[in-house]
């Protein structure tokens, strides 16, 4: 059991890390956008890569564990929502935008995946 805590721990850094990485590189391409692209391309990503490994890996230990460390690690569902906040108290058009297009582009980009 514990060999698994440490193994779900070290993937979610190394999500963790990856995003970081992604979200300084996005930031430098798209400075100066009224909404959180990065956010977006990070989570839009994750989604595509989550769909992929749900139908290409079969249900054992180790899809559990690359979905739910790795992938959950780079994907950011609480940065998300915090932007969405903050988007809204200062421009509710921007906050409404880019929270339907990271679903929209999420559910479509999860399908893309599964199906890929």
């Amino acid at each position: 059991m514990f060999e698994y805590v440490f193994i779900v721990g070290l993937g979610a850094a190394i999500g963790s890390v990856i995003r970081y990485i992604a979200t300084i590189l996005l930031n430098r391409l798209f400075a100066n956008h009224l909404i959180p692209v990065s956010t977006i391309i990070i989570n839009v990503t994750g989604s595509f890569i989550l769909g992929w490994l749900t139908n290409n890996l079969s249900n054992s230990h180790f899809a559990f564990i690359l979905m739910s460390s790795i992938i959950g690690g780079y994907t950011t569902f609480s940065t998300y929502m915090n932007e969405t906040v903050q988007l809204y108290r200062s421009n509710k058009i921007h906050a409404l935008s880019y929270y339907l297009s990271t679903v929209v582009l999420g559910v479509l980009a999860a399908t893309l995946g599964f199906y890929f």
